[in-house]
């Protein structure tokens, strides 16, 4: 973990090498949300899955009603007015005890949210260094066939083929009912599970599952990476999720995370087993940030986990022989070659996208050569020469890229049970 974690903190350094060749070099003012404009901000796209009544859409609103403020972190999110309306209202309805919880996502009605993750700058600007496309399905579309003639099936298998990371939500209350040995709940899990995992296995995407009202389950084990481990145990039962983890591990990033959208002293299940809101209840949400922070960091690194290592050591001679490039150039060209070498679909691959990838790969041979004695004076070269180009946005940047790793490596830090696939 710690050579990958080098690699993707370093590889931020090289974007503005193209940005300078492209842009007239100005020091931006605390309005201007982005040098260059939106083309030279990443967007990283992520698919929601989960049945009806996981939780998706409460998960949804206390995630953004923690990560709108800045919140003794680095970096917060924006999104358009009427999304931000809409999320709030969603949150509203969750923190008031007199009302009843959100409505979950209708089958037609799939909720698109775009997230600009912004940070200020050395210079006090404030930048929008990442943007995050968060796609929410509908719970039913999973489980229920839609009516005939429609396409909602296949807009959502394309949706998640085109996407760069997947959240599968589980459904904490099933959980609990299948540990009291409660027919409905093992069942309801298992039907959830398969239905996912058929979607998930076709495609190689960083996966973080979320187990929702986790503080349902706080009494199984007083450790609680014990918990965790129970939980894992149980749905290792179910033959998808075991393929899916034992199959894919060490090239794809799996997690396993508990989050509570609203904490253990807010709510309670009533003698019908629903889940009830106190009346004097404290809203204290657990790890809603989490699933959105791994996203870039797990991106990443799933690239590196895919690379082919020979195709990895013959591009990286090619770029050893091009002394005449620019640094920009150079890792654009062997990032954009390597994505390609790994299947991945990007689209209109952006140019700082490449940057950032082939960067990370050099970047990640050097260290391995400087390892064993050598020393690479070419790409340490270029290295330094972005290095000496960095620039304030490139700096909030990686600033923000270091605390979300930082956010996924404490949570594996305290639950090593949390990291299911991929190399630790």
């Amino acid at each position: 973990m710690d050579l990958i974690t080098l690699a993707l903190v370093a590889a931020v350094v090289l974007a503005v090498v193209l940005l300078t060749r492209r842009h007239k070099r100005r020091r931006p003012s605390p309005e201007t949300p982005t040098p260059g404009g939106d083309a030279a901000v990443p967007t990283f796209r992520v698919v929601t899955l989960g049945p009806r009544g996981s939780g998706k859409t409460l998960l949804l609103a206390s995630m953004y009603h923690q990560m709108q403020t800045w919140g003794g972190r680095g970096f917060f999110l924006a999104a358009p007015r009427e999304q931000v309306a809409l999320l709030n209202h969603w949150f509203t309805e969750v923190e008031d005890p007199g009302r009843d919880w959100p409505a979950g996502t209708v089958t037609a009605d799939t909720r698109e949210f775009t997230f600009d993750v912004r940070t200020r700058g050395r210079s006090g600007a404030l930048h929008t260094v990442f943007r995050l496309s968060y796609l929410d399905y509908a719970g039913a579309l999973l489980t229920q066939p839609p009516e005939p003639g429609s396409t909602l099936w296949k807009d959502l298998d394309d949706r998640i083929e085109q996407a760069d990371a997947l959240i599968a939500v589980i459904d904490g209350h099933r959980v609990r009912q299948w540990l009291d040995g409660r027919r409905e709940g093992q069942m309801g899990l298992q039907h959830a599970l398969t239905a996912m995992i058929s979607r998930m296995l076709v495609v190689e995407k960083p996966i973080t599952f979320c187990i929702t009202k986790y503080d349902l389950l706080r009494d199984i084990d007083a450790d609680e990476d014990g918990r965790l481990r129970t939980v894992r145990k149980l749905l290792m039962t179910n033959q998808g999720f075991r393929d899916l983890v034992n199959e894919h591990a060490g090239r794809r990033v799996v997690r396993l995370v508990p989050v509570s959208a609203v904490g253990p002293a807010f709510a309670e299940l009533d003698e019908s087993g629903a889940m009830t809101k106190l009346p004097d209840g404290l809203l204290e949400p657990t790890n809603v940030d989490v699933p959105l922070a791994a996203v870039v960091p797990d991106v990443f690194e799933q690239i590196m986990l895919r690379l082919d290592q020979a195709k990895l050591a013959a591009e990286f001679d090619r770029l050893r022989r091009q002394t005449r490039r620019s640094p920009g150039e150079a890792f654009a060209d062997l990032g954009a070659t390597l994505i390609r070498s790994t299947n991945r679909v990007i689209g209109a691959l952006n140019p700082l996208y490449a940057s950032l990838v082939g960067l990370a790969a050099a970047d990640l041979v050097r260290r391995q050569e400087e390892n064993a004695a050598t020393h690479d004076a070419y790409v340490t070269r270029l290295l330094d020469e972005a290095e000496a180009h960095l620039e304030d946005f490139q700096l909030a940047q990686r600033k923000v890229i270091r605390e979300f790793r930082s956010r996924v490596d404490v949570l594996e830090g305290r639950l090593s049970s949390s990291r299911l696939g991929g190399t630790p």
